[in-house]
């Protein structure tokens, strides 16, 4: 059973005549009719704002997370790039080294071998 608080309150015609045509409308006395509509008013649509505020959030953090991606993205790009232009242009390797024979394309493969494992 819920606590009910008798409280007097004072409300401009306009409202008033809202509230006793609401109450009238769904059969409800005057008081029950106030307290329904003061409780969607300030408790309900406040649940409505929270939950509009968390989904606003969320987008702004999935934008975020997108543009993360998209920079990872393109770091790898650069990374690779680079390890594919100093193969290219980097000094043979020693003599001994099994890859000295191959040229800059399959010593970048071999790379993203390596990586791979």
């Amino acid at each position: 059973m819920s606590l009910k608080r008798q409280l007097t309150l004072h409300f401009d015609a306009d409202v008033a005549a809202a509230i006793e045509a609401e109450g009238k409308n769904r059969g409800l006395n005057l008081s029950r009719a106030a307290n329904d509509a003061l409780r969607r008013t300030l408790i309900d649509e406040a649940g409505e704002a929270l939950a509009d505020t968390v989904k606003a959030r969320l987008d702004r953090l999935d934008k975020r997370d997108h543009a993360r991606a998209r920079e990872l993205a393109l770091i790898k790009e650069i990374v690779l790039l680079f390890v594919r232009v100093w193969f290219e242009y980097s000094g043979a390797p020693a003599d001994d080294d099994p890859d000295a024979s191959a040229n800059a394309d399959v010593r970048f493969q071999g790379f993203l071998e390596m990586l791979a494992r």
